[in-house]
């Protein structure tokens, strides 16, 4: 094993334009949003995001102008944040294409991608206008067993999978506590993982308690230490409430076109330094 310990800005810098990235955690919970804003800051274009539901990192990327695509089931910070401003804007302003699938059938189409097959059947689409109107992510064909047609959606290979945990070690072993969302799935799927965390532990944890590693070495590139990295969202049994200083700040921001003020905040705040 070696050590995969690095910087945020040194690993931003592994997200080269055109990239399909993948985010871990679910809406405001667990998204490596420190990471987000640092990508941000280099300016990126044309990046393609997927995930189940996606967090702050990639409202963060689109209300940037760096993402030019989303794969998503839904998306929206809940609660008294409402929806993700800066996807929606950018939605509106036919400057982001929404390929839109239900939550399942983009786990499916990461399943698909971490099992190294094109494409993954997934049930319960029949009825839905989402098969037609994306026709390059869902196509119909018919079961050589039956005969049956089946609604199938096409794999995604993210280049990178960007995810936040409790734990991890130098050497890129992962411990995710409370829900795992689809970040054991991604890590799976991507061509690459970067880790984003808020302890460094021992490896001889992940020894002690193999069971617990939800993310071997092997499939992790880079490792940093970022405490307080899924604000102003929550982590489980760290911060289990929205900042809500931070989350208005970014609403508010995101609504002026004024993202790099946010930055400004979020670095004097001391979770991005």
């Amino acid at each position: 094993m070696r050590d995969k310990l690095t910087t945020l800005p040194q690993a931003a810098q592994k997200i080269q334009d055109g990239m399909l990235i993948a985010s871990g955690g679910n809406s405001l919970v667990r998204s490596p949003v420190a990471f987000g804003i640092e990508l941000a800051k280099l300016k990126r274009k044309n990046l393609k995001h997927c995930a189940a539901a996606p967090g702050l990192l990639a409202d963060i990327l689109c209300a940037d102008g760096a993402i030019d695509t989303v794969y998503f089931g839904f998306t929206s910070f809940e609660t008294e944040y409402g929806l993700a401003v800066g996807m929606r804007k950018g939605v509106q302003a036919g400057e982001i294409r929404p390929v839109e699938g239900a939550c399942a059938a983009i786990i499916e189409a990461l399943k698909a991608g971490a099992k190294g097959v094109p494409f993954h059947p997934v049930a319960g689409m029949w009825g839905s206008d989402l098969i037609g109107a994306n026709p390059d992510f869902y196509f119909v064909t018919e079961s050589p067993i039956d005969k049956i047609k089946v609604v199938c959606v096409k794999a995604l290979v993210p280049d990178y999978a960007i995810l936040h945990v409790q734990e991890a070690d130098i050497y890129g072993n992962a411990r995710i506590l409370g829900p795992e969302f689809q970040d054991k799935i991604m890590s799976r799927a991507a061509k690459h993982t970067i880790i984003t965390t808020e302890r460094i532990v021992d490896t001889q944890s992940f020894i002690d308690r193999p069971k617990e590693t939800t993310i071997p070495h092997f499939l992790v590139d880079a490792v940093i230490h970022v405490p307080k990295g899924a604000k102003p969202g929550t982590c489980y049994n760290e911060y289990e409430f929205p900042d809500a200083s931070l989350m208005n700040s970014y609403l508010s921001a995101v609504k002026d076109d004024d993202l790099p003020a946010y930055i400004v905040q979020y670095q004097k705040e001391g979770v991005l330094i």
